[in-house]
């Protein structure tokens, strides 16, 4: 406090100092006094109207690319006057500004705040300075110009500021904050959203678009803001969304106040009728505080004229509803799977308390010395919108079973359950649907890939985890399938504001014979939780590969979309790489196929003689798709796979438990319509067996998986040689044929059509 203090007393001197030498501002300021000002009610407001005639400089000056370039700059050092002079104050991560009294005010005390190096005005990491400066010049307000929303010089960043509670919106906003922790349920100002203690508010009066914030941490408050712009549409041309900010400190908290806008002039300004009006709404006006530079237009002007010019600038009620359905949007809770094990490590990020370990005793959970059946820890975090990360989990593993198996540290979002399930310990992350996609989306394929295949496969890995959710629940139709008629699921589900996880597989059938037998692997049925975390669900690594802001973006762009048939969601299965030709859903796993999951070239219009698009080996193309574990020995339009005949013989007694001596011969019986085996017939010089389905029959012969059973196996010389095409089960949707597709110019709803025929996107919310 003392410190803002002296800092407050330091810029009061400077103020006058300024004033003293530089006979223009003192002129200007002095001026202002005598001002004519005016007031009346307008929309639940009492606004003002102020005569100006020496802002003429400001609402008639030309912002166009080509006057910005004709002109000199003048917040720039080298051309300001020589009577001018600055404080400095230092932002973050070494931004430098200059603090200057505005020479042409419309507030006592009116300050400009340039940033030191010429750059366009942008708020992007140029916000918690401004919290900065409120927080070190506490009864100052500092207020912010969009290039198109008043800023008279928008090729360079800047600030301004004047004394507390000078704009009527402002003082209207403020008071109502202050009413809404005893009166949280005020019509005027919404709660609509947190982020730690930052909160968001509706203000519902004077014009639409206009959002208030609230926090105590200047992170918070940064995460909260910067969210609230990610939520509106960002205009054609435009690096940000347009708006205007008020930005001050006050009891101990930050509080913002953010007019959303589309455009800086209304027609007025052009206007040669009796409806002109020599204005350019900035911050203050649209805050309650009409700069009315020409005598004229400040006679004339009336509350309804004003309304006009305020809807024409401002958002409509569409738009506004849109950013409001963004920000409060909820999502169903989901349980993940993540790691099973006899002890399992892991840190809470928010309390510091480092490394914490549980183990696995006496059918419970021993945690610090002390028996448990259950150990649970809450979100710190929650949010209405994507979640912060929570947790951390050690030695993970990821690919269990494949040729990239591995163990991770790994950090997640939502909270934590650590239960007994299966004579271990399971950790299971609680998250939000729309959290954990952004996971999937990012752990599945990379997330620099293109948006148009990133948003195919946000809806497909939806769709799949709902049905899981609905499955484990016992919704199901009377044939056994999730019901989802009509969508009305939703009621059921657990709507939470924020977090989601995935792991663990499950033998789905198994048929056995003497002479063979047939196995699927499923995952309808996990026990402890609704899916795993792992490839034999969706994958699911929490934060750990979610880099830049591709998957976030994705998801909010698609949030709530489900694939669906005839009312139903799809069973929408997908792969790594079909090979060039997709495979029917009867040949992995139940004898049951869906109209949707077809049997198709994956071509151009299915067209066999075309060029499937997954057959490309362009390595830069892939290495923009593909996660670097699954680079790791990829080959589009081919794998080879090498044993010695004792090794491979050994393997498959190991895997299948059958003793077939010596291995002398692999026989398809039965295959799919891509070519992948789905009944193989094992021959050795002691015995043999037939075995299916499809990952059955590529796990028993090998290490980890083949990449595909779509192979031919080739005998010679006392070795087996595995060539096949393909990777997974070829399935649904073809992760490289799709990612190749949208970089071929196809959006993600041409995409979902070519892999899933007769398919709609429905939107649950």
């Amino acid at each position: 406090m003392k410190n803002s203090e002296h800092k407050r007393s330091e810029l009061d001197k400077f103020f006058g100092d300024q004033l003293s030498r530089w006979t223009l501002a003192c002129d200007n300021f002095r001026a202002l006094k005598g001002v004519q000002v005016k007031e009346f009610p307008m929309r639940g407001l009492k606004v003002k109207l102020q005569h100006n005639p020496a802002r003429i400089v400001s609402s008639a000056a030309k912002t166009d690319s080509a006057s910005l370039k004709a002109r000199a700059c003048f917040l720039c050092r080298e051309n300001r006057p020589a009577e001018q002079f600055n404080l400095t104050f230092e932002g973050r991560k070494g931004k430098r500004y200059d603090i200057l009294v505005n020479p042409y005010p419309i507030f006592p005390n009116h300050l400009v705040i340039a940033l030191a190096s010429h750059r366009e005005q942008s708020i992007w990491s140029r916000y918690v300075d401004m919290l900065d400066l409120a927080r070190n010049y506490q009864g100052y307000t500092f207020f912010f110009f969009f290039p198109r929303c008043g800023a008279s010089a928008p090729d360079h960043h800047h600030f301004q500021a004047t004394l507390n509670g000078r704009m009527p919106l402002e003082l209207d906003v403020d008071g109502l904050l202050d009413m809404a922790v005893r009166y949280p349920q005020n019509a005027e100002l919404q709660f609509l959203a947190s982020v730690r203690d930052a909160q968001l508010y509706w203000y519902n009066r004077f014009a639409r678009g206009i959002f208030a914030l609230r926090a105590r941490t200047a992170k918070s408050m940064a995460k909260l803001f910067y969210r609230l712009l990610d939520c509106v549409t960002v205009p054609e041309g435009e690096k940000e969304p347009l708006f205007n900010l008020i930005t001050y400190y006050k009891s101990g908290e930050y509080r913002s106040i953010v007019i959303f806008r589309t455009g800086h002039r209304s027609h007025h300004y052009f206007s040669d009728g009796p409806d002109h009006l020599t204005m350019s709404p900035g911050c203050a006006d649209v805050a309650g505080m009409f700069i009315v530079p020409v005598k004229e237009d400040f006679e004339k002007i009336t509350p309804e004229l004003l309304c006009e010019m305020m809807d024409e600038v401002t958002l409509d009620e569409e738009a506004e509803q849109r950013i409001i359905r963004k920000l409060t949007r909820t999502q169903p809770l989901l349980e993940v799977g993540i790691l099973s094990a006899p002890e399992i490590a892991f840190e809470m990020i928010s309390d510091g308390a480092g490394v914490q370990r549980a183990s696995y005793r006496e059918g419970r959970i021993d945690y610090n010395g002390v028996l448990y059946d259950e150990l649970f820890f809450e979100a710190s975090t929650p949010s209405t919108m994507f979640a912060e990360p929570s947790f951390l989990l050690h030695d993970v593993v990821i690919g269990k079973g494949f040729h990239w198996e591995r163990h991770e540290t790994q950090k997640f979002a939502g909270s934590l359950k650590i239960i007994v399930c299966e004579g271990k310990l399971t950790a299971v992350n609680l998250v939000g649907v729309e959290d954990y996609l952004v996971s999937v989306i990012s752990s599945e394929m990379n997330s620099r890939a293109s948006l148009e295949f990133l948003k195919a496969h946000a809806v497909i890995s939806r769709s799949w985890v709902m049905s899981r959710i609905a499955a484990r629940h016992g919704r199901k139709s009377a044939d056994g399938n999730p019901a989802f008629k009509g969508l009305a699921f939703q009621e059921k589900l657990n709507s939470t504001p924020s977090l989601v996880t995935m792991l663990d597989s499950q033998i789905g059938a198994e048929k056995g014979q003497e002479d063979g037998y047939v196995r699927w692997y499923g995952q309808d049925e996990h026990r402890c939780f609704d899916v795993c975390a792992d490839d034999h669900c969706q994958r699911y690594q929490g934060l750990t590969r979610v880099i830049g802001e591709n998957a976030r973006k994705v998801i909010d762009q698609t949030w709530g979309q489900l694939l669906c048939y005839g009312g139903e969601i799809c069973d929408a299965r997908f792969s790594k790489s079909c090979g060039g030709v997709m495979e029917l859903f009867s040949s992995c796993w139940e004898d049951r196929d869906y109209p949707y999951l077809q049997a198709l070239p994956d071509t151009p219009d299915h067209d066999p003689a075309g060029e499937p698009f997954c057959l490309v080996e362009d390595g830069k193309l892939l290495s923009q798709l593909l996660n670097d574990y699954d680079l790791e020995g990829f080959g589009a339009n081919g794998w080879d796979e090498e044993y010695t005949l004792e090794e491979l013989s050994s393997l498959i007694e190991s895997k299948s438990g059958r003793h077939i001596g010596r291995l002398e011969a692999l026989t398809a019986l039965e295959k799919g319509p891509s070519g992948r085996v789905k009944k193989l017939l094992v021959q050795g010089s002691e015995g043999h067996f037939t075995v299916g389905k499809e990952l059955e029959i590529r796990r028993i012969l090998s290490r980890s998986h083949l990449k595909s059973s779509d192979f031919e196996a080739i005998f010679e010389d006392g070795r087996v040689r595995f060539h096949g095409k393909g990777w997974g089960h070829g399935v649904g949707l073809c992760q490289i044929g799709a990612a190749v597709m949208a970089e071929r110019g196809y959006d993600y709803r041409a995409i979902l059509q070519h892999y899933y025929p007769g398919s709609e996107i429905i939107d649950r919310q």
